[in-house]
């Protein structure tokens, strides 16, 4: 061994690469940062945390609803509760900041390995940046603590292994390729729903082998795609069988159908909404999307039929719903990333070109295919373990290094009836606490659930799959106050009601101050109890 040797392999494990400031600024934005406020928005975390820590303490699955009146007893599919039984780990932990920790860790780690993936298959480092903070616009939309940033994840694994999979062409394939699916499989589906893109994604590329395999002409280049077709087909076969482990087997599969096939709910869930385009989320996709018109402009004949097919099934997911804009977005510039590139360094040589944009063309090429290649040497990735777990250890401290406190996740009382519920739970000081059900809007529901279980349970909350489109109906009878609301109120037997300010029913309820007085109002909730 050289002098000089290990001093090269020191650097390459000290030195951060790009990828790993762009996983240490995304880390710490997220847990303290300019997006500190995105993971706890959203208030269904709150009964995911509660799940969670109901596994833990009974050691069992919940099979029936545990934390609403209206539902008490009746069949719930807690079909993502692996993610809940670590959120309650967490949460014991760490409280609320071991829960932002999670969201943190995930969302770094899913646009570190999309970059490494843009610069893998070819993309200039210059544009794989660019690609990859879009993509990372694209996704504010739906920046929670929520388990579906785990199929964010899968979603990208399974795309690249795949790719990676349809592109082997000498020598044996890596056994364990075949099997990653499955396995996958065993922990999506008990993690989250959206495992059904991953069945999606291998039934594309293994319709695209098998039309491969009927078009080639080539004797040797036939046998190679038939093998590839059939194995992907075994393979999805396994996959598919795969979803079945989970704790409710077929009926899961079921009650997916059944929700995602409601119409009713479907076209009144906000994030099962097709997405407005005055937003910057929004407005990220579509920039990715022009590219991806660009970059197929001036490679069509090289499009692969399993891209093009992607490409359609992450374009039609994101317009048919904002939820799937995250991942519909990686999915894109993973696609469109490499041919842009190509596009873009074929035009330092295009004759037809103004010379100033030949040479500049050259010039940034150049440049970013340096740093490109001295990009993918550094792979220690010492700095971003470091900061994961110096993070963890202050969370284990309360979020506290020394005499600062660094990490204090909690909900955003601007959005959140922090006020309203720290009244709730103070009102009945020194007195026998009530144990009457609470009726509040779905979007606050898993907060309620959060600071009420298990001394009181809420009316309804955000689990729509729960209640199903008959009590969301009266849900929204009652809310938008349209005819037979009053018939709700009494059929649900409703007592407490923490309402937004200035809400249609907080208004119609200051109209009947001989039912309803209020109990407590700020500027973001009032809370009325019948008299």
């Amino acid at each position: 061994m050289t002098k000089s040797q290990p001093n090269s392999l020191a650097l390459r494990f000290l030195l951060p690469s790009v990828r790993d400031i762009i996983f240490i600024f995304l880390f710490w934005s997220v847990l303290v940062g300019p997006l500190s406020n995105q993971p706890l928005a959203d208030s269904d975390i709150g009964w995911h945390i509660r799940t969670g820590e109901r596994i833990l303490a009974t050691r069992a699955i919940p099979r029936t609803d545990p934390f609403s009146s209206t539902m008490q007893g009746q069949p719930w599919f807690a079909w993502e509760w692996l993610y809940d039984l670590a959120l309650g780990i967490l949460h014991r932990a760490c409280g609320l900041n071991g829960v932002v920790w999670l969201c943190a860790l995930l969302v770094a780690a899913i646009f570190m390995l999309l970059l490494s993936q843009l610069l893998k298959r070819g993309t200039g480092l210059l544009l794989a940046v660019v690609l990859m903070l879009l993509a990372e616009a694209a996704s504010t939309i739906h920046l929670y603590a929520r388990p579906h940033i785990v199929s964010w994840l899968f979603s990208l694994l399974w795309f690249v292994v795949l790719d990676r999979w349809e592109g082997w062409e000498h020598g044996q394939l890596p056994r364990w390729i075949r099997w990653f699916f499955p396995a996958s499989m065993l922990l999506w589906v008990n993690l989250h729903g959206g495992w059904l893109l991953g069945i999606a994604l291998l039934a594309i590329y293994t319709f695209a082998a098998f039309v491969e395999n009927w078009r080639t002409q080539d004797a040797f280049a036939t046998i190679r795609t038939a093998h590839r077709a059939r194995a992907m087909a075994l393979t999805w076969a396994a996959s598919a069988v795969a979803t079945l482990g989970n704790p409710f087997g077929w009926r899961l599969h079921a009650h997916i159908y059944r929700y995602l096939s409601d119409r009713y709910l479907m076209n009144r869930i906000d994030e099962f909404k097709s997405p407005d385009f005055h937003g910057w989320a929004q407005r990220s996709f579509a920039v990715i999307l022009v590219l991806v018109l660009i970059a197929f402009a001036g490679s069509y004949r090289k499009l692969r039929l399993s891209h093009l097919l992607v490409t359609l099934l992450a374009a039609y997911a994101g317009f048919y719903s904002s939820r799937n804009l995250p991942v519909s977005s990686m999915l894109l510039a993973l696609v469109a990333g490499p041919m842009l590139w190509e596009n873009f360094v074929a035009l330092a040589g295009k004759p037809g070109a103004w010379p100033w944009v030949r040479h500049g063309a050259a010039r940034i090429s150049e440049f970013s295919d340096r740093m490109g290649a001295q990009e993918m040497q550094l792979r220690g990735h010492l700095w971003p373990v470091v900061s994961v777990f110096l993070a963890f250890a202050i969370c284990l401290q309360g979020g506290w290094l020394g005499s600062r406190q660094l990490i204090h996740a909690q909900f955003d009382s601007k959005k959140m009836p922090v006020e309203a519920m720290t009244f709730l739970q103070k009102e009945f000081q020194g007195k026998r606490p009530s144990t009457e059900p609470v009726f509040s809007i779905d979007g606050w529901g898993g907060y309620l659930i959060y600071c009420m279980y298990p001394e009181r349970k809420v009316v309804v909350d955000d689990r729509h799959d729960l209640y199903g489109s008959g009590r969301i109906r009266q849900y929204l009878i009652l809310t938008q106050a349209e005819p037979g609301w009053q018939n709700v109120l009494k059929e649900w037997q409703i007592r407490t009601a923490l309402l937004p300010t200035g809400s249609t029913l907080a208004n119609l309820l200051r109209e009947l101050p001989q039912d309803w007085r209020i109990a407590y109002e700020d500027k973001v909730a009032v809370v009325f109890e019948r008299r």
